[in-house]
């Protein structure tokens, strides 16, 4: 969420009056953690394998529908009526499991979606830990995360990679 130069300088003049300036702030970069953390890597190279191979799936079975709707178009003048509503009913059938499988295995709230919250929630809920721990053990006040629009931050005040070695120490645990 971006904010209007108005509403941000609002913020920070609220901020100096109610004295929050006292207090301690940093950031880490969630993505920077994310693309260097070995078993946020490991989760997101398997998601995206399985996600690979269904898309794999997926384009086979368009393939097959495709064949046979061309299929029928190419031999119409050939078919029997009988034989030509028979591959025309095929095809409705073939058509209606790429539907199905793009709806169960691709769709919003397919099996997809939910092996990736299966594989990445565990990861996301080890980085939350490491960085209240960090937080906690350096006493910060509140950790923001630098991908999510933070315009400037002194560098000093990143603790990305503190949060990276509490991650690879191993001893953060949800």
């Amino acid at each position: 969420m971006k904010l209007s130069k108005l509403s941000l300088i609002s913020i920070i003049t609220l901020f100096m009056f109610s004295g929050i300036f006292a207090q301690k702030f940093a950031y880490v970069n969630s993505q920077k953690i994310s693309m260097e953390y070995q078993e946020s890597v490991d989760a997101q190279n398997k998601f995206k394998e399985l996600q690979n191979q269904t898309q794999v799936n997926y384009e086979k079975m368009v393939k097959e529908y495709q064949a046979l709707a061309n299929e029928i178009e190419s031999q119409s003048l050939l078919l029997s009526p009988e034989k030509k509503q028979e591959k025309m009913k095929l095809a409705q059938q073939k058509a209606m499991e790429v539907e199905r499988f793009k709806y169960e295995k691709l769709g919003p709230q397919g099996e997809l979606y939910k092996k990736q919250a299966e594989l990445l929630q565990p990861v996301i809920d080890k980085i939350n830990a490491a960085i209240k721990k960090v937080g906690e053990e350096e006493g910060y006040d509140m950790i923001f995360d630098g991908s999510a629009g933070i315009l400037y931050a002194n560098p000093g005040m990143d603790i990305t990679q503190k949060v990276l070695d509490e991650l690879n120490s191993g001893k953060s645990k949800k």
